[in-house]
């Protein structure tokens, strides 16, 4: 198999390019690996962390799914009179202030399952 040859360009004109190049050129003082190893090192470590964020990504997505279907499962089905005349029981009970924290408290946990 032939071997794949890569050229990187660093651009003297972009200060973020400079710096890695320079970084590189004085690749040496920073470590005993070759510039090829350390390239290919990093890209391979790069590759790694990919596949574990989205690895862990899927664990989120599963959680929460699960979580949103155990709250569903084990939702209340409370008569709306009774309901509503709890909910405005508790509401006449706070002040303007609380009513402000516990609406965004509520908006708060609701976007932890969007």
């Amino acid at each position: 198999m032939k071997p794949y040859t890569l050229t990187i360009r660093f651009r003297e004109t972009d200060e973020y390019e400079a710096e890695v190049g320079a970084f590189m050129r004085d690749l040496s003082k920073h470590t005993d690996k070759s510039k090829n190893k350390f390239v290919i090192d990093l890209i391979a470590e790069y590759m790694k962390r990919s596949e574990q964020e989205r690895r862990e990504n899927n664990f989120i997505e599963r959680l929460r799914k699960m979580i949103r279907e155990e709250l569903e499962a084990s939702a209340i089905n409370i008569p709306d009179s009774v309901q509503q005349a709890e909910i405005t029981s508790f509401i006449s009970e706070m002040n303007e202030d609380e009513e402000a924290a516990n609406a965004a408290s509520v908006l708060d946990d609701l976007e932890l399952f969007c």
